[in-house]
């Protein structure tokens, strides 16, 4: 059995309808819900009632108009540094399996579809790529749990990519750091455009899923899954035992080395030495990161993909391109 890749998109008519990717032809689903929770629901709850959804017609995909596939009233849970080529490079351990597990929030507003513009804020300087794996969930937890990898299926129910936006110049405006601010901002979560609904045997794919990230054709982020540090059942775990996380809620696992940010000394000195000055150290670390790299500028073009090593899953294709605020 494999699993199904669903979209949710427009096309004549101005209603956003879900639909059921085979190729490059769309098979509109007959589902009346605008919420990816009541499509994880009825694929899992009632695979009979989900095929009968699905209509026998189809239109190309290339006359479609692709929107996000993530509801925005979701929790978005992170987790950074968590491959080891991103924690060299952000000057993080290097030998990091003893060292906690990096969470944070992001908010479900940054969350867009695929090949919508990513706006850069006003007096943004640092912006950022991250592509990521999403994990989304297939049940509700409200009590800590124990998970383990044979049971990882019964909470995982949906794969999608995301690109994790970054203003690192935000991030690093405040003493105790700002991520919430610098990767919450609006078009900051470019989602889908499949949303992977996991079927018997899919989730043995889950750690040679490989990640590629271009920038303006050249090749930035390519990594496997196998890479990841701390695994979704240990994050699961984890995260189970601090908050409760609803059916539909979405984990994004963490990007690999790549990315344009990078440590060095003029960047750590500037935010050590000017601890106590806002205004001053985020100056000092912004000129210390533009000597180190051009980030992203109005007109570049970011594409990411995920796909399986053997092809059997493909999350498609983002095509995003900057602009300014």
């Amino acid at each position: 059995m494999m699993g199904v890749s669903v979209i949710r998109y427009t096309s004549d008519s101005a209603k956003a309808t879900w639909g059921v990717l085979r190729g490059e032809a769309v098979h509109k689903l007959e589902i009346d819900s605008a919420h990816h929770r009541d499509v994880l629901a009825l694929w899992f709850d009632d695979r009979i009632a989900f095929d009968r959804a699905i209509a026998e017609s189809a239109e190309s995909l290339d006359t479609v108009t692709i929107l996000a596939p993530l509801a925005d009233d979701i929790q978005l849970f992170c987790q950074g540094l968590n491959y080891a080529s991103h924690r060299e490079e952000s000057g993080a351990a290097i030998d990091p399996e003893d060292d906690e597990n990096l969470l944070f929030m992001k908010a479900a507003s940054s969350i867009c579809g695929a090949n919508d513009n990513i706006i850069r804020p006003d007096g943004c300087r640092l912006l950022d790529y991250e592509i990521e794996l999403g994990l989304v969930l297939r049940e509700s937890v409200n009590q800590a749990v124990q998970v383990d990898e044979a049971h990882l299926k019964d909470y995982i129910g949906a794969l999608i990519l995301c690109n994790d936006v970054s203003a690192r110049d935000f991030m690093f405006g405040a003493p105790m750091l700002q991520w919430f601010k610098g990767k919450s901002q609006r078009t900051f979560c470019p989602a889908g455009p499949i949303l992977y609904l996991l079927d018997e045997g899919d989730i043995d794919q889950l750690y040679s899923l490989e990640l590629k990230l271009w920038m303006n054709g050249e090749l930035k982020q390519q990594a496997v899954t196998d890479q990841l540090i701390h695994k979704p059942a240990k994050t699961l775990t984890e995260l189970s035992a601090m908050t409760d996380m609803a059916a539909g809620d979405c984990i994004l696992t963490g990007t690999p080395g790549g990315v344009l940010a990078g440590h060095n000394l003029k960047s750590a000195l500037a935010i050590f030495l000017n601890f106590g000055n806002d205004r001053k150290r985020r100056e000092k670390f912004t000129a210390a990161q533009l000597q180190h790299a051009e980030f992203l500028q109005p007109g570049d073009v970011l594409e990411l993909q995920i796909k399986s090593l053997d092809g059997g899953i493909d999350l498609g294709r983002q095509r995003s391109v900057i602009v300014e605020a």
